[in-house]
């Protein structure tokens, strides 16, 4: 049985970040991967995450004979400036956020950070509520990082995804992550 209201989580990041693909990845979306498009406004994609993936991430609060699973809205939202007039209404009963940023661009970090500080001032999550996915290719390329410094981004949880490399990994963060926002906002669902 699933909970009567999905969680919804926010999908944001600079242009040609991978927000797409990771939101593919995470609902196991079988859209097709190769040429870039870019996502028009706001793309929103509906999943379960089962009771024995954030069982084994949460706390000892945690009942681990539950049998329920979380329905997840992750909202991937377009980083066309056009969609800030949209802001208040996808900020909306939002309980986390996931940044998504290439680890190689060079502009990626300020862009990030801008987002940071526009949809925090209308969400006011707690840091626990974000998670930074920092995207680096694995085309056997060297991956020239660009670091998140000390600031305001510093306090928040972070993962480095490489989609053909790292793929459990960063399931097991987003599950970590789920388990952490399900417990703020819900304790006795977990």
């Amino acid at each position: 049985m699933a909970s009567s209201n999905p969680t919804k989580v926010l999908l944001l990041g600079p242009t040609k970040s991978g927000k797409t693909t990771l939101a593919n990845f995470l609902s196991d979306a079988k859209d097709a991967i190769g040429q870039y498009r870019p996502t028009v406004g706001c793309r929103i994609l509906e999943f379960q995450i089962e009771s024995s993936q954030l069982a084994h991430h949460s706390s000892s609060r945690t009942n681990n004979n539950n049998t329920n699973n979380s329905e997840i809205q992750l909202w991937d939202c377009s980083a066309d400036r056009n969609v800030s007039n949209c802001l208040p209404a996808l900020a909306n009963d939002a309980a986390g956020v996931l940044l998504v940023y290439d680890i190689t661009a060079d502009d990626h970090t300020t862009e990030l950070e801008e987002l940071y500080n526009v949809w925090n001032n209308y969400l006011e999550l707690s840091p626990s509520r974000y998670l930074i996915v920092a995207r680096k290719w694995g085309d056997g390329q060297p991956n020239r990082k660009r670091t998140i410094k000390m600031g305001t981004l510093a306090r928040l949880s972070r993962v480095e995804w490489d989609i053909d490399s790292d793929g459990h990994r960063v399931q097991n963060e987003f599950s970590s992550f789920m388990s952490s926002v399900l417990l703020d906002i819900r304790p006795e669902s977990l």
